[in-house]
């Protein structure tokens, strides 16, 4: 079972946050394991600090991987290193570890 310290109606979770996030359904990857293995994501907020992400389907997220931004066309943006604040489900609350690589 995935628990977490946060939920939809928990309005405590802003007061950490850093800066505002900024809802968007932006395609994205979460990169595993050197790399080697990705599953697709959405991303549904989004700031310079951190994004708030929906997985398919309930997983556990690993503590630190990188999310690949990608394009509507499915090409690479950008690919950051996070770290998992918290997850509850399908939802998982990230932090930047590292600004944006190209």
């Amino acid at each position: 079972m995935v628990t977490a310290s946060h939920s939809e109606g928990d309005k405590s979770k802003d007061e950490h946050r850093e800066d505002d996030r900024h809802r968007t359904l932006r395609r994205g990857r979460v990169l595993i394991n050197g790399l080697q293995s990705s599953f697709e994501v959405v991303i549904r907020d989004f700031s310079e600090h951190g994004a708030r992400l929906k997985l398919p389907q309930v997983w556990l997220v690993p503590e630190v991987f990188d999310l690949e931004v990608l394009s509507t066309h499915g090409e690479h943006e950008a690919q950051y290193h996070c770290e998992k604040r918290w997850q509850e489900g399908v939802m998982v609350g990230v932090h930047f570890i590292s600004d944006a690589l190209q």
